[in-house]
């Protein structure tokens, strides 16, 4: 028999059967691929884990952290603990490469005469006690930074701020700062002078609780009972000089909930540091600082643990510099064969193995603005060369020079004897005398900053991640005595440029070119910091960034600590009780 279609029944019944059977299968395939795609855990404050993830109890990670008196960012930084960083909530983040995105602040513009900032913040944030989170309690943040009466040791910092000096100097009343809020979402804050990178500063923003701080005071932070979070994390625990315990923040409302159910901080005291090395190797800890070339050595040569070690270049410049308004080193040639006489590879080879890499210019890799590699032919090692510049000069053979002092602050074994390879090579290549003078910070920084040293060796490490600041230590009648227009017009064009990013980085980048090409300073190399983590350890900070090195950065870890999760190594893994 056949139906209209023309189809026999016996034929349409094995069609029948033939698109039951595919509709069962796709239906058994969606449903595999729904399998796929849920998490296989949630953890206490309802966040998917990723899929290779532990179990919610076992995502917990244990670090040692300096024991220090309170936990307000805005009460001190120096006598700070590690807390300060995770349970406030900052106007703005980084990521892994620097780059600037939202925090409590989901957008911002700046105003046509670039010195009013807006700063919109997310609707929504809360405290942990359920307070709301408002553009209020910045506006009160900075004025108890900038206010006389709390004697903040880190308020240099938010020195852009209109009247910020003004405040601290008492000249004005702390009600005179250019921060407020046109109402709970909108945050004003006004500068000095253009400030393009003042978003950027405001990564270190992490707010204080006003209605906390006023009923308990500077003591606020140092109990859990008292101690409210706006951030990621909350305080459950902190026995003095042993521990601190923070736990996953169920009434966090920003953007980036933690994967983490808990932090242990393992507190020490730095007249008895801990065993760092032995610890991690014990599976007591997840995370520590490599801090000598013994130990860098041991832990690159041992199969089991090599992966495990991350090396990267820390934003920190080590450097000669000179009085350059006296003779010898008033002659650009002298500087240059200075430079040219340096065997750089060969120091980070040998003094400084494992711990810096060479460098050629102010900005380190990775830092915006970074062209380092473009000056390593020009300013690399060629003795020959510099034998001919000190020839030119009008001191052939070195014959001329008087025996120079090199001046050191208080360096550290490794660097001293860096400092004494930079002497033989001057002494062999160019017949140049030196003595390294290694002195205590006082005397080393009255003489810095009196412009009254000749010739030494200084480092410098950021304070925040800006051209501006490596590059601002040049400017004229600043730190060193080196004074150049063309250079201080390039840097004052550039941070009048709110508008247009690339143009200020290429701005920036002439500016250097002008400091490397006058040598300014000769520039010797870069610190370079190694680190061990557990390979359980995943997350996107740790993840290689785009200078394509691995890094645990203490302040990207303030941003990013809660993108960090523990994976299994194999399936099936699971790891012992972590406390």
């Amino acid at each position: 028999m056949r139906n209209n279609t023309g189809i026999s029944m016996s034929r349409r019944s094995s069609l029948l059967i033939l698109v039951a059977a595919i509709a069962w299968s796709a239906y058994g395939l969606v449903d595999t691929l729904l399998a796929d795609t849920e998490p296989r855990y949630v953890n206490s404050i309802g966040v998917p884990l990723p899929g290779d993830a532990l179990p919610p109890e076992q995502q917990v990670i244990r670090v040692f952290s300096e024991s220090r008196p309170y936990n307000e960012w805005f009460r001190t930084v120096y006598k700070g603990a590690a807390g300060k960083y995770i349970i406030a909530e900052p106007l703005t983040r980084t990521n892994r490469n620097f780059e600037l995105r939202g925090g409590a602040a989901e957008r911002w513009e700046v105003s046509d005469d670039g010195l009013d900032w807006t700063f919109h913040l997310r609707p929504g944030l809360q405290w942990s006690d359920g307070r709301p989170l408002t553009a209020h309690d910045y506006v009160f943040s900075l004025r108890r930074g900038a206010d006389p009466e709390n004697a903040y040791d880190f308020g240099w910092y938010y020195q852009p701020i209109r009247h910020w000096q003004a405040v601290v100097a008492r000249t004005v009343p702390v009600d005179s700062l250019g921060v407020w809020a046109s109402d709970d979402l909108t945050l004003h804050i006004a500068t000095e002078e253009t400030t393009p990178h003042l978003p950027l500063l405001l990564t270190y923003s992490w707010v204080s609780p006003e209605h906390t701080v006023r009923k308990y005071g500077d003591t606020w932070s140092t109990r859990p009972e008292t101690c409210v979070s706006s951030g990621p994390f909350v305080m459950v625990e902190w026995i003095k000089g042993e521990r601190m315990v923070y736990e996953a923040n169920p009434m966090y409302r920003g953007v980036d909930k933690p994967y983490l159910e808990r932090l242990i901080y393992k507190m020490f005291n730095l007249t008895t540091p801990p065993p760092r090395i032995p610890a991690y190797e014990a599976g007591e800890i997840d995370f520590t600082e490599v801090e000598n070339q013994a130990e860098l050595a041991r832990l690159l040569s041992d199969d089991a643990l090599s992966d495990q070690v991350h090396t990267w270049p820390n934003f920190w410049t080590h450097y000669l510099f000179f009085d350059v308004t006296q003779p010898p080193f008033n002659d650009r040639r002298v500087r240059l064969a200075l430079s040219l006489a340096i065997d750089r590879d060969a120091i980070c080879r040998s003094a400084l193995k494992g711990f810096a890499i060479p460098g050629y210019a102010m900005l380190p890799p990775g830092f915006p603005a970074y062209s380092d590699d473009a000056y390593a032919e020009s300013q690399g090692y060629d003795p020959e060369r510099a034998r001919q510049l000190l020839a030119d000069a009008g001191y052939p053979d070195g014959r001329g020079i008087p025996e120079l002092d090199m001046w050191l602050r208080n360096e550290i074994v490794m660097h001293r004897d860096a400092a004494e390879g930079i002497q033989a090579m001057l002494q062999r290549n160019l017949n140049i005398e030196v003595e390294v003078r290694n002195v205590e910070n006082k005397v080393f920084m009255d003489g810095l900053n009196n412009h009254t040293l000749a010739f030494g060796m200084v480092p410098y490490e950021f304070d925040f991640v800006d051209p501006s600041n490596l590059l601002g230590l040049w400017r004229s009648n600043g730190r060193h005595n080196w004074n150049n227009a063309a250079f201080d017009e390039l840097m004052t064009e550039a941070e009048a440029e709110v508008r247009d990013p690339r143009r200020r980085i290429s701005l920036y980048k002439e500016a250097e070119r002008l400091l490397v090409e006058d040598v300014a300073g000769v520039f010797l190399w870069h610190r370079q910091r190694a680190q061990v983590w557990k390979p359980y350890l995943k997350g996107s900070a740790l993840e290689p960034n785009a200078a394509g090195y691995r890094t645990w950065r203490g302040d990207q870890v303030m941003s990013s600590t809660i993108t960090f999760y523990l994976a299994e190594d194999e399936p099936g893994l699971a790891l012992p009780a972590r406390r």
